[in-house]
């Protein structure tokens, strides 16, 4: 027998093949990393729908306190929502029904909001309106009785029948009635009550004696605003009376004299029609003061049908809803 070296057999055939064993595990390994995903997701998902669910009540308790009135109207109603909000004290409730009731509240709070802004409009509308229309009252109170309690001759003021006659007239402002009892201690002629921006003012001779804003003496360092436009005011006045109208009207709207309706006033309604021909080399405009006004009173000022009905489409029609 031939002597043999090595083995014949072939240890590759003995080996196990565990491939497939191990393709099995990776597939299963990956399942379970799928189903670990899926569950960790699912629970993530709990825990985002629990914060929100959270978050809603919380909203909700928070609309109800700082809102009582539109939560117990929506509460107690026979709506859909009525019955969400009982069921959600009740403690049966689900995620949609937070969000609609949380929904609902701030869509009924806004509408209330809108009409309790429009209501608050209408009455300073309406409270704008009266004061103007008891302005004007009060103006035409004081120059009917202004000039009705001066003496043709002396051109003084008799501040007793001033007073009596102003408030026949239905005169009541509080500044009308300062400068009526300034008017008592200064005495004399030329004296004449005019609006100077938001303040009532006594003058003599055109120079300032008093001022009051409601109802308040001007302070010193207002009187001194009032002297410097009571000065643009004469400037004016002689402006008007050499020609100069238009001059005269920007002076006295710079310095902010409105009439009744807060427009600029004009030379005119400030300081009466023109009645002497400027060119008149008799007629001294010079030595007019911002008091002596002719025969005739200041031209009232009367506002025209569209000027009427333009103020009250701007500031006092509201448009239906």
């Amino acid at each position: 027998m031939a002597f043999q070296t090595g083995s014949q057999v072939r240890p590759e055939l003995g080996r196990a093949d565990l491939s497939g064993f191990a393709r099995a595990g990776e597939s299963i390994g990956a399942a379970l990393a799928s189903v670990g995903k899926s569950v960790g997701e699912g629970f993530e998902k709990y825990q985002e729908n629990k914060e929100v669910t959270t978050a809603s009540l919380a909203a909700l308790e928070a609309i109800s306190v700082s809102r009582p009135d539109a939560y117990a109207e929506l509460r107690n109603s026979d709506k859909k929502i009525g019955n969400i909000l009982r069921n959600i004290e009740d403690g049966n409730y689900k995620r949609n029904d937070l969000q609609s009731a949380i929904g609902a509240l701030q869509t009924s709070i806004a509408a209330k909001d809108a009409r309790r802004a429009s209501e608050l409009q209408d009455l300073q509308l309406r409270a704008v309106q009266s004061e103007q229309q008891q302005q004007e009252i009060n103006q035409n109170a004081f120059d009917m009785a202004f000039m009705a309690s001066r003496e043709a001759e002396t051109g003084k003021v008799d501040t007793t029948a001033l007073s009596a006659a102003y408030f026949d007239q239905g005169g009541r402002d509080p500044n009308d009635l300062k400068i009526i009892e300034s008017m008592q201690e200064v005495k004399g002629p030329n004296l004449k009550s005019i609006k100077v921006g938001p303040f009532t003012v006594l003058t003599q001779d055109g120079a300032f004696k008093q001022g009051f804003r409601d109802g308040e003496e001007a302070t010193p360092s207002q009187q001194r605003v009032i002297e410097f436009k009571l000065e643009e005011r004469k400037r004016a006045r002689e402006l008007y009376q050499g020609g100069n109208t238009q001059e005269a009207n920007d002076i006295l709207a710079v310095n902010g004299y409105e009439d009744a309706f807060g427009r600029p006033q004009t030379a005119e309604q400030a300081f009466g029609p023109l009645k002497t021909d400027p060119n008149d080399a008799n007629n001294d405009s010079s030595s007019l003061d911002d008091v002596v006004l002719g025969d005739e009173p200041p031209k009232n000022n009367v506002a025209t049908p569209e000027e009427v009905q333009a103020f009250n489409n701007q500031f006092l029609i509201t448009n239906p809803q």
